[in-house]
């Protein structure tokens, strides 16, 4: 098939495909419906040599089924990766693709805007292995979609940009829409007009009937050609419209009746082509024109039809079952479908569309009671819960919890209150979830020797453990894992230990805590429970980082877990974790590895929980030192996450970072207020770190401060008013910001001069700023000017995607199609071109072109 005014795309992907022999290749193709994106890929594609094809696309069910492209791509290779597929191990499956992509293999994730979270991860996976290994992948993409589906627009964001090759088909030219018209004996006045240069478009508008005038649409053209097909012909492509992605020959004949003069029909009409044994259209705007062109009554007729021959058939895929069930408006047959969809889609990832069939159940239950609804509930609850959706979870559990209430299920009811404990405090709402988490508690000791009170006790540890009452942690979470190893319930063991490692590493244990913590991620890595595997990680990088400044494990630490967490899809972790090194990046002055890591960790969205947080703080204390405007927005929304936790780690750090805030905008009672709001939680909780920094703002704000023994060492001098000695601190562990803020508080010239130079070669404008003003009122006479705002930029630098932002904004586009051109969300836009603004030192778009 011959393409018009794609040469350019065709040798972008050609080459790509090509260097993945040598180094992995993402290639990345997004436009609208019908610009031919999947005549581009294939024509590509056809033109390989010696390099096989391994093409699999996602359907538009109202449900996605579970890894859908990988099964047809698992069924066309054969050998481990359909042995891996039919065995439901995502390991295998991602182990198995890479393997066939470095054998040579060209991977295809066809109409990537219609898959399942599970399809989704493994393409995010491939990708990431990609980096360091061979082969190609190449998705295609609706643009639209990147603003209807967010987890789809964070996966391709979060590509790695090294091996992305990203491809935007344009409209067609007016001249190449009047060649194809000429070759086809039409008139082309006006359909360039009215198409916009959509291929597609033009060429069903082009294969209607010449009437003299130009359809105003494709549901128009398609309506023009099927006018003309005889009424077999007519119910075989009404058929095919009702079935997404293809229906087989033998579902033609055994539904309507199809004999092969109206299924011939159809192909020579242009209207359908056969793949192997199914009939298709030629692209799903096709179908959409011809099914919504079908009466609602014979729709549901349709539906109904193949849903019960694929059922009598056997084998069908649970989730194409589910949908025509669903499309139907059959109670019965939803209530018998939906649950077994639910499942496959939950054992594959597929934790949204577990939900979604979940609520399909519900819906169709009638209010009544029974194993069914209490069924759907349960189903509901779990998978809201795990694809963070806490409201519809808690709602859900507490509908179980008044049904096992009713009927005198105490053992139900009190892990329902468990559950709830821990929804509510994934939801922020600790001080509720630590009352809910002790009355399941009281009600699950009737049942001393069961896993759900070894569960309980677990989850009360860990509630423990977060509100820093460590003793009360390490004696619920030591219950949890001597019951639970009596039981032979290993989850739970790695659960406990995770809870009591993190709690005798924050009582500064800290050998005994990591060696516990190491014992709880390897029985959860052995058992294959990712969550509580990364919860471990986590947990040992982030507690040394917060109980031991300047340890240099952390960044070893850190780095384990995000690679632990990256590989397995799990952002929510990964998004915490490069928060967590961008924090420990700004304290050994790489701001701009810094600043990289906290934008790679909001370009990741909005995860469950709090795992924005830390990367809030540092955006925003890096937008305060640097004077720029977006700061105050940035450090009022970590404070609001970390209000919403009630947990010291969150408050303290961004009660702190407010307080520096006002600080540098010499505005002391904001300072002091800001320190305030969280200093009594730290003396209470006893953690001597972020006791300790907010006593230091205090003091800074000019308020009285008790000092303690275990204060540490910095803060306790600068407090002391020797800031030399707190200065020594800072240089031994390695932190060039916090020195410079100590020798501030000299009380001669040189060592204020040379912080002086350390805010300058940091690019940290507004502290500079302040110490200027300082130096002058004090009479300090050579002063270095520092750099100008060009030079600030180069300095402080703009990342990657910064820059890539910035070639937009200069190109004019708006933040909305930036977003649609890199792939990521739009509130992320937002953060970039506010920090392109500040680095570049201007106020408006305008300027940073001139810039």
């Amino acid at each position: 098939m011959e393409l018009l005014e794609r040469d350019d795309e065709r040798a972008v992907l050609a080459a790509a495909i090509e260097e993945s022999r040598s180094a992995g290749r993402v290639v990345v193709v997004v436009g609208e419906a019908g610009i031919g994106k999947t005549a581009l890929v294939a024509s590509a594609c056809e033109a390989l040599d010696g390099r096989s094809v391994l093409w699999g696309a996602c359907d538009p069910l109202i449900t996605p089924r579970p890894m859908g492209a990988l099964r047809d791509v698992a069924r066309a290779a054969g050998g481990p990766m359909l042995a891996a597929i039919e065995a439901g191990s995502r390991e295998d499956v991602l182990a198995a693709a890479l393997d066939e992509l470095a054998a040579g293999s060209v991977l295809v994730v066809d109409d990537l805007h219609w898959a399942d979270d599970a399809t989704l991860d493994l393409v995010a996976l491939l990708a990431r292995r990609l980096e360091r290994a061979r082969g190609c992948l190449v998705v295609t993409c609706r643009s639209d979609a990147l603003s209807r589906r967010p987890e789809v627009s964070r996966v391709l964001g979060a590509l790695p940009r090294e091996c992305v090759r990203r491809i935007a088909p344009a409209a067609l030219s007016e001249a190449a829409v009047a060649l194809l018209a000429r070759r086809a004996g039409r008139d082309p006045a006006d359909l360039h007009a009215v198409s916009g240069g959509n291929p597609f478009f033009v060429t069903e508008a082009l294969a209607a009937p010449a009437d003299g005038r130009v359809p105003a649409s494709v549901r128009d053209a398609t309506a023009l050609r099927v006018s003309l097909i005889t009424p077999p012909a007519r119910a075989v492509l009404e058929l095919a419209a009702v079935v997404p992605g293809g229906v087989e020959l033998w579902l033609c004949a055994q539904t309507v009746g199809a004999d092969a003069a109206a299924i011939d029909e159809c192909i020579e009409g242009g209207l359908l082509t056969l793949n192997g044994e199914a009939l298709a259209f030629r692209h799903d705007l096709a179908r959409r024109a011809v099914e919504d062109a079908i009466s609602p009554v014979r729709r549901r007729e349709l539906d109904r039809l193949v849903m019960r021959a694929l059922e009598a058939a056997g084998g069908a895929d649970p989730a194409r079952l589910a949908h025509h069930a669903r499309r139907s408006g059959d109670a019965e047959a939803i209530r018998r479908l939906a649950p077994p969809a639910a499942r496959a889609a939950s054992a594959a990832g597929g934790h949204r569309q577990a939900l979604e069939h979940w609520e399909a159940a519900l819906a169709v239950q009638d209010g009544a009671g029974g194993p069914g609804r209490e069924e759907a509930l349960e189903g509901v609850a779990i998978e809201a819960y795990l694809c963070g959706r806490s409201e519809r979870a808690l709602e859900a559990r507490r509908a179980l919890l008044a049904l096992h209430e009713a009927a005198g299920e105490a053992l139900r009811a009190g892990d329902d209150l468990r559950w709830l404990s821990r929804i509510l405090w994934w939801s922020g709402r600790g001080e509720e979830a630590a009352e809910v988490g002790d009355r399941a508690i009281a009600a699950l000791e009737a049942f001393p020797d069961s896993r759900e009170l070894a569960m309980a006790l677990s989850g009360r540890s860990q509630l423990a453990m977060l509100a820093e009452r460590h003793a009360e942690a390490i004696g619920l979470g030591t219950r949890a894992e001597r019951l639970a190893r009596r039981l032979d319930d290993r989850e739970t063991v790695a659960h406990a230990l995770t809870n009591v490692g993190t709690a005798l590493f924050k009582s500064a244990d800290d050998d005994r805590g990591r060696a516990v913590l190491e014992e709880a991620f390897a029985l959860a890595a052995a058992a294959g429970q990712e969550d509580h595997a990364a919860r471990a990680l986590v947990n040992i990088a982030l507690s040394t980082l917060m109980q031991r400044r300047g340890d240099p494990r952390v960044g070893d630490d850190i780095d384990r877990a995000l690679r632990f967490a990256r590989e397995r899809g799990l952002d929510g972790y990964a998004q915490y974790l490069l928060g967590a090194r961008a924090g420990l990046r700004l304290l050994l002055g790489d701001w701009r590895a810094a600043e990289a890591d906290a934008g790679a960790a909001l370009e990741l969205g909005d995860q469950p929980g709090v795992s924005l947080c830390p990367a809030l703080i540092v955006l925003g204390r890096l937008q305060a030192r640097r004077g720029d405007p977006a700061s105050a927005a940035t450090l009022d929304e970590a404070w609001r996450l970390a209000v919403r936790s009630q947990e010291l780690q969150r408050l303290g750090p961004a009660a702190a970072s407010l307080a520096e805030h006002a600080w540098l905008r010499d505005d002391l009672p904001a300072a002091a207020a800001a320190a305030r709001a969280a200093y009594p939680v730290s003396v209470e909780c006893g953690d001597s770190w972020a006791r300790g920094e907010l006593a230091y703002w205090l003091w800074r704000a000019g308020a009285p401060v008790r000092s303690y023994p275990d204060d540490p060492e910095p803060y306790a001098r600068a407090v002391a008013g020797d800031w030399r000695g707190a200065a020594a601190c800072w240089e031994a562990m390695g932190f060039p910001y916090e020195r410079a803020e100590a020798l501030c508080d000299a009380d001669d010239d040189a060592p204020r001069l040379e912080a002086l130079a350390v805010f300058d070669e940091l690019g940290a404008v507004r502290a500079a700023s302040r110490l200027r003003r300082r130096l002058r009122a004090d009479g300090v006479r050579r002063i270095p000017r520092g750099p100008r705002p060009a030079s600030r930029a180069g300095l402080a630098g703009l990342t990657p995607r910064e820059t890539e932002v910035l070639h937009l904004v200069v190109q004019g586009a708006t933040n909305a199609e930036i977003a649609e051109a890199l792939v990521i969300a739009p509130k992320t836009v937002d953060h970039h071109v506010s920090a392109v603004l500040a680095k570049l030192g201007v106020a408006s778009r305008r300027e940073a072109g001139a810039a």
